[in-house]
C-alpha cells in the first residue's frame, strides 16, 4: 500500500499594486514566488481590491503560512505616531494594511509560521504592539544610509549595502552561521520600539533592528533586509525561506 504524500503547504502572499495606463495592476515579486516554489510551497496570492476583505475567511482556511513582503508605508494611526512623525509618511495603502493586518493576526492566533520582510517586519512589530520610525533618516541620528534616492533605481539602488551584527543563539545565527553580515537596504521606515513578544536577532551599526523573532512561536520572523534580492550572496538567504516552508508543512494537513 502506497503511503500518502505530505500536502504541499500553502503560503499566503498579499499583492501590491501600481497604476498602468489608467488601471490598477496587482503583482507579487517573482523573487518571492520563485523561492517559495523552489522550497516546495504553493503560493496563494491575495489581491488588493474591493471585495477582498469579504473573502479573507476563505483564504485563511487555506493558509498554512504567511509571507508579508513589500509595499507602501504603514498608516501612522496603526501605531499611534506623533503628529511630527506622521508628517514624514509617504504613500500609504489602507486597504493593503487592513488585509495584511487581519491575516497576520489570524496566523499568529493559529500559531502558523509568518515571515515579514521589510514592510512585513514592520507590520509584525505593529501587530505585536511595537512602534515605528516614520522615517529612519530623519528621526534616528545615524551616518548610515538605509535607503538610496529613488532616482538611483536600477544597479546603484540595488547595490546599497551595510553591515549588520547577528545575535548568537538566534535563528539568524543558525541560518547564516557568521557575523557580521552584509545586507541590502531599501527602507525609510523601521522598528522603533520592539514589541514585547519579540527578541532582536540583528542590528545595524547605528543600532537599528534588522531582524527579530518570537522565541515562543514555531516560526515568526521579521527581517528588515531583503534575502530574496541577495540570493546568490549567501546560502542563509535560501535557508530563511526553506525554514518558513518546512514549518508550514508541519501545519498543513496530509494529502
Amino acid at each position: 500500500m502506497r503511503r500518502p504524500r505530505p500536502s504541499v503547504p500553502r503560503i499566503v502572499v498579499v499583492r501590491r499594486r501600481y497604476l498602468r495606463k489608467g488601471l490598477w495592476i496587482d503583482y507579487v515579486g517573482e523573487a518571492h514566488l520563485g523561492l517559495l516554489i523552489e522550497s516546495r510551497a504553493r503560493p496563494l496570492i491575495v489581491p488588493v481590491c474591493a471585495g477582498t476583505l469579504t473573502l479573507l475567511g476563505e483564504y485563511a482556511r487555506e493558509m498554512d503560512g504567511l509571507l508579508l513582503a513589500e509595499g507602501e508605508d504603514i498608516e501612522p494611526a496603526r501605531y499611534r505616531a506623533a503628529p511630527s512623525s506622521a508628517r514624514l509618511i509617504e504613500e500609504t495603502h489602507p486597504l493593503k494594511d487592513e488585509i495584511e493586518f487581519r491575516l497576520c493576526r489570524l496566523a499568529l492566533r493559529r500559531r502558523l509560521p509568518v515571515l515579514g520582510i521589510c514592510r512585513g517586519a514592520q507590520i509584525l512589530n505593529v501587530v505585536g504592539g511595537g512602534t515605528l520610525y516614520a522615517d529612519v533618516g530623519r528621526e534616528m541620528p545615524s551616518r548610515l544610509i538605509h535607503r538610496a534616492e529613488w532616482r538611483a533605481e536600477g544597479k546603484d539602488y540595488h547595490r546599497l549595502r551595510h553591515m549588520i551584527t547577528i545575535q548568537p543563539g538566534t535563528p539568524l545565527a543558525r541560518w547564516y552561521g557568521r557575523t557580521p553580515l552584509v545586507v541590502n537596504s531599501y527602507h525609510h521606515q523601521g522598528v522603533n520600539t520592539l514589541a514585547r513578544r519579540f527578541r532582536p536577532m540583528a542590528r545595524a551599526a547605528d543600532g537599528l533592528i534588522e531582524g527579530f523573532y518570537d522565541p515562543s512561536a514555531p516560526f515568526v520572523i521579521g527581517l528588515q533586509f531583503h534575502p530574496e534580492r541577495m540570493i546568490d550572496d549567501h546560502q542563509g538567504h535560501r535557508r530563511v525561506f526553506r525554514a518558513l516552508v518546512m514549518t508550514a508543512r508541519r501545519a498543513a494537513p496530509s494529502a
